[in-house]
């Protein structure tokens, strides 16, 4: 897991570089981020959308995992408390992992929360359960989801 500022991916970058094309579809001024409607491609491999959400009190929501994805959070505007646990530690099934949607669910209670205020992001590998919108107030974020086997090249 990594969390920073987004003004500091560009130095993540250069051990991941998939992250550069996030960071200049981001700094883009033709890029509308907060606009963008659906899911959309932005380099073979590389999705995003966007969310406005009413996110879940944080005793409600559930640890999530990904095996083919990896996704990178960052907020527009408001918060997000999001938990965290190593996918490896995570026993409690809520719901099997759903091939079609990359997405596993578990009851497992996490290890610690960070809260994500605008302008923060946190990128999230497949070892990284993590529990999303969760807080007490609307937000609005981007997600990026980066094929893993980027890693892998």
């Amino acid at each position: 897991m990594i969390i920073d500022d987004i003004t500091n991916l560009s130095k993540y970058a250069k051990v991941f570089g998939y992250l550069q094309t996030i960071q200049n579809f981001i700094s883009d001024k033709n890029s509308d981020i907060a606009s963008l409607k659906s899911k959309t491609e932005i380099t073979p491999g590389i999705f995003v959308t966007v969310e406005n959400a009413v996110p879940k009190p944080v005793e409600e929501q559930k640890l999530e995992t990904h095996a083919k994805f990896i996704d990178l959070h960052y907020i527009i505007d408001g918060f997000d408390i999001v938990g965290w646990k190593s996918s490896f530690e995570c026993k409690d099934v809520y719901k099997k992992y759903d091939e079609s949607k990359d997405i596993a669910f578990f009851n497992d209670p996490c290890d610690f929360s960070i809260k994500l205020v605008r302008g923060k992001f946190a990128v999230f590998f497949p070892e990284d359960a993590h529990a999303p919108l969760c807080g007490d107030k609307p937000l609005k974020k981007c997600i990026f989801k980066i094929r893993a086997e980027i890693l892998k090249k």
